[in-house]
């Protein structure tokens, strides 16, 4: 019984050098090589088939159209915004989510089907249009 004892201690001494290992290789390539993820994007019109959620700034040339809720953990600022009639038919809601890790830009009109979710302030161009409500946890700002 002892020796049994004794052998599986070193099973474990073992396993645990082993995953201590592994634990520093994975880290040393988490250094070395950084995530493609939080990398900035830029991109022409776009539309999104259901929910969106930016983890950064958004900042839209063009008009911004959401056939849900507009949320920003920062200030929105826009040439005017209005209210889209929920019975619109250019208005679909899509299940979905779409999540951009670094800010993004977009270079023409973003369209989502669903709610917007951004951890930033939000820039529009134009005209952002919502069926429902739009919050911010910094001022919102119309230009016209």
């Amino acid at each position: 019984m002892k020796r049994f004892i004794g052998r599986l201690g070193m099973s474990i001494t073992s396993r645990l050098t082993r995953c201590t290992a592994a634990g520093a290789v994975l880290l040393a390539s988490s250094v070395f090589f950084p995530s493609a993820d939080a990398q900035p994007v830029t991109t022409g019109p776009l539309s999104i088939t259901g929910s969106a959620v930016v983890r950064g700034p958004l900042t839209v040339d063009g008009s911004l159209t959401v056939a849900g809720d507009i949320y920003a953990r920062g200030p929105i600022t826009a040439a005017w915004i209005e209210r889209i009639p929920p019975n619109d038919p250019a208005v679909r809601r899509r299940r979905g989510e779409n999540t951009f890790d670094g800010p993004l830009t977009v270079h023409g009109p973003l369209i989502v089907h669903g709610d917007l979710e951004v951890d930033g302030p939000i820039t529009v161009g134009g005209p952002a249009g919502a069926v429902g409500r739009v919050d911010a946890e910094g001022p919102i700002t119309e230009r016209r």
